[in-house]
């Protein structure tokens, strides 16, 4: 068996990309216009790390069943898509709400990040030998 091992420290930049600390530096100088591009830029690059989250997910959850061929637990493979998928749109939702200037977006992206449930991210994949 090979593990299967997604980490969290890969995805800590997501943390801080909504957060806006950027933007208001740039704005404190007077740099408008780079401050509306860098908080657009760091918004691609929060759904480009939940894109990256997400393909991760859909890798882990194939090997699940995978390694599930004789045992299959269908319920678990269930309640584990369920919830990541919960994960996933919560933190799509606070790339939404960035978009349209909610201050709580950074706060909502970071909690959820805090409480994802990394156990979802990682397997114990058959060897192919």
């Amino acid at each position: 068996m090979t593990t299967m091992d997604i980490s969290a420290a890969r995805f800590a930049p997501m943390r801080r990309l909504l957060s806006g600390e950027d933007e208001a530096y740039l704005l404190r100088q007077g740099f408008r216009r780079e401050a509306t591009q860098v908080r657009a830029h760091h918004r691609r690059l929060y759904f480009r790390f939940v894109n990256a989250l997400e393909k991760d997910f859909e890798t882990v959850h194939e090997a699940r069943k995978l390694a599930m061929t004789e045992n299959w637990n269908f319920e678990s493979l269930l309640r584990d898509r369920l919830k990541a998928s919960y994960y996933l749109w919560t933190m799509r939702a606070a790339g939404a709400m960035h978009f349209i200037h909610l201050p709580q977006a950074a706060e909502l992206a970071q909690e959820k990040f805090d409480q994802l449930p990394w156990n979802l991210w990682h397997a114990s994949m058959p060897s192919s030998a």
